[in-house]
């Protein structure tokens, strides 16, 4: 039989919101991407901007990681992330099994970047000298560069690892270890294009043990959303 989400899941989808979403099942994808990039952006900009007023910023750079050569032929891997992030209710049972998952990301997003405010950092990469993944956004808009102020933990590791318990459990064999296998490969990505040093993912990985998914029971698997 399968459970419902807790109450709490649901909580940053407005209240008003959820009785229509029951009823339009196809539109509810649209509706609940929209408003969790929303939240998404509001928070990780706004510490962004909040953070770059520090002009003291540490680095927790280990000292072979100062030397490092970037492998950008891995940006392919760091960037599914962020593209898996945004299509997430395609995946789900339905809005109110999304509303767990994206919950826990909001939530992981929250803390990572009350850190990023507190603890102001920097990367310490040798060849870093704009983050080259945020120079078109940063270029485009004028706003602080996100990505020369905000490391750890990793988001990117965080999420990815949350993503990879909520839905493993529903998969086969074959399923889940294809899904732990570009986990990995995205933690990996991180270092490798030069996003995030070693003590970023360590306290990302550290952070998705926290703050985690309700684990699903494979046999409470149902439809996905409907397009």
């Amino acid at each position: 039989m399968e459970s419902s989400p807790d109450a709490t899941a649901v909580r940053w989808i407005p209240h008003a919101w959820h009785a229509w979403l029951d009823a339009n099942p196809r539109a509810a994808p649209a509706v609940c991407c929209a408003w969790w990039v929303t939240l998404w952006a509001t928070i990780w900009f706004g510490s962004a901007w909040l953070s770059s007023f520090w002009t003291h910023r540490i680095e927790l750079a280990l000292p072979f990681e100062r030397t490092a050569a970037p492998m950008y032929w891995m940006s392919p891997i760091y960037m599914s992330y962020d593209l898996v992030a945004v299509l997430l209710p395609l995946f789900c049972r339905g809005w109110r099994d999304y509303a767990v998952l994206g919950r826990t990301i909001l939530l992981q997003t929250a803390i990572s970047c009350t850190i990023y405010i507190i603890l102001p950092q920097q990367l310490a990469f040798s060849t870093t000298q704009t983050g080259a993944v945020w120079d078109w956004l940063s270029g485009r808009t004028g706003m602080p560069h996100p990505g020369l102020y905000s490391y750890a933990p990793s988001m990117h590791v965080a999420g990815i690892i949350a993503i990879s318990m909520f839905f493993a459990p529903r998969l086969g064999r074959a399923g889940a270890a294809a899904l732990w296998t570009w986990c990995v490969a995205v933690i990996a990505s991180t270092w490798m294009v030069q996003e995030h040093h070693v003590a970023d993912i360590v306290s990302g990985i550290v952070l998705a043990l926290v703050i985690r998914p309700r684990t699903v029971a494979s046999a409470s698997v149902g439809p996905t959303m409907s397009l």
